[in-house]
């Protein structure tokens, strides 16, 4: 009886022992547990932390990337200039924003004659750093590729028309006949607010965009560089077609023209190898001859007519190559294929029936008759446009 007493006395403690023992354990094993939660929850909150400054970060050097592109569509002589000549934000001098996230360019070089800025923009939130690369490029206003015809003024159609190209009058739309419009054009205007969006299907005519910019065509500026640098000929002289047509590929002519319209005519034909052609004065332009008129720029200070008699076409694949550039109001008589861009600084009117390429005109246009605009092609540079900067690619890259 004693012994089975000592028995169980031993096997109480043994028990209470063990107890104990998987308490003590239980106790290590929770504490191990929590401690690991808790640096858990502090790598997460370190991760949500450095994600968000990053997510900040980066936007910093989206704005950087911005303030860059609007610093040179504002002194876009100004590229090819090093970082430290201008007024851009750099490792010394960190722009700061309201959130106080900071940014600053890092790197700025140039390709291709300086028509391409290579630029490096980091951005920090506390902690967090991004860099973007990006290339800016020298680029034509985008309204000479969206629009087939745009105005500042009011956009006149009378007759039945088919429209394959987009078209915009910020003040507003005048259609009179059948409208057929193909190619998911729109015909937009800016002069009633309360009008639906375009919709390609739903409203493709007389929706309402904010004001689109007309660019105005820079003819003094065309005047000085033809008569400073150009062929200088008068448009009475007899040999006038001989000297243009002999006159090297490439080249500036200055034609000094009078203001009677009637009485100051030039005949143009063929492949016109690039020249540019000013005529100081009010012209009558005939497109007459053996071949259809190609690759040339024919500008007047004054008011411009032109009577199509051949096609207008392109010596480039896939562009057009022919500007009509005019100071003042131009008229397009005939049913040709048109394929130009005619640039008037007043009224555009055409009396014919078609028209294969783009108006841009500041005043407003007029198109009479039975009217089909088709799709054209996008503009050759001429060089007489106003380039803007753009973004072409940009990547996020390592700060390593």
């Amino acid at each position: 009886m004693k012994k089975f007493g000592m028995k169980k006395i031993r096997l109480n403690a043994y028990r209470k022992g063990a107890a104990l023992v998987v308490s003590l354990f239980m106790s290590i094993l929770a504490s191990m547990i929590v401690i690991l939660m808790m640096e858990m929850s502090q790598t997460n909150t370190n991760q949500i932390t450095n994600n968000r400054s990053g997510l900040v970060a980066y936007y910093a050097a989206e704005s950087g990337l911005e303030e860059v592109k609007n610093f040179f569509n504002r002194n876009i002589s100004m590229m090819g200039q090093d970082l430290n000549a201008l007024d851009l934000p750099d490792s010394n001098s960190h722009s700061i924003l309201a959130n106080n996230a900071e940014y600053w360019v890092s790197s700025l070089t140039y390709e291709n004659s300086n028509q391409i800025a290579i630029v490096e923009i980091i951005g920090q939130f506390g902690d967090g750093f991004r860099k973007i690369r990006a290339k800016l490029a020298t680029e034509n206003p985008s309204v000479f590729d969206d629009y087939g015809l745009l105005t500042n003024g009011v956009l006149t159609i009378n007759g039945s028309k088919t429209l394959s190209m987009s078209v915009h009058a910020n003040s507003g739309l005048n259609f009179n006949g059948t409208d057929v419009i193909n190619n998911n054009a729109v015909a937009t205007q800016s002069s009633d607010p309360t009008a639906d969006a375009p919709h390609a299907i739903l409203n493709p005519i007389g929706g309402y965009v904010p004001d689109v910019y007309v660019p105005i065509a820079p003819v003094d500026d065309l005047r000085v560089e033809s008569k400073s640098n150009g062929i200088l000929l008068d448009i009475t002289q007899g040999d006038l077609n001989a000297q243009i047509n002999n006159a090297p590929a490439g080249s500036n002519i200055y034609i000094t023209a009078g203001t009677k319209i009637n009485k100051n005519t030039i005949t143009l034909s063929g492949d016109m190898q690039g020249k540019t052609i000013f005529l100081d004065g009010s012209v009558t332009v005939d497109i007459n001859g053996a071949n259809p008129l190609s690759n040339a720029t024919i500008v007047t200070s004054g008011d411009m007519v032109v009577n199509g008699s051949v096609d207008i076409v392109s010596s480039h694949a896939d562009e057009i190559d022919v500007v009509f550039a005019c100071g003042g109001d131009v008229e397009l008589n005939g049913s040709r294929d048109f394929t130009s861009l005619f640039w008037a600084n007043g009224r555009f009117t055409q009396n014919g029936a078609s028209l294969s390429g783009r108006v841009i005109a500041s005043e407003a246009i007029f198109l009479n008759g039975s009217f089909i605009l088709t799709n054209s092609d996008n503009l050759t540079d001429k060089n007489i446009f106003d380039k803007v900067i753009a973004t072409s690619s940009w990547q996020l890259v390592s700060m390593d």
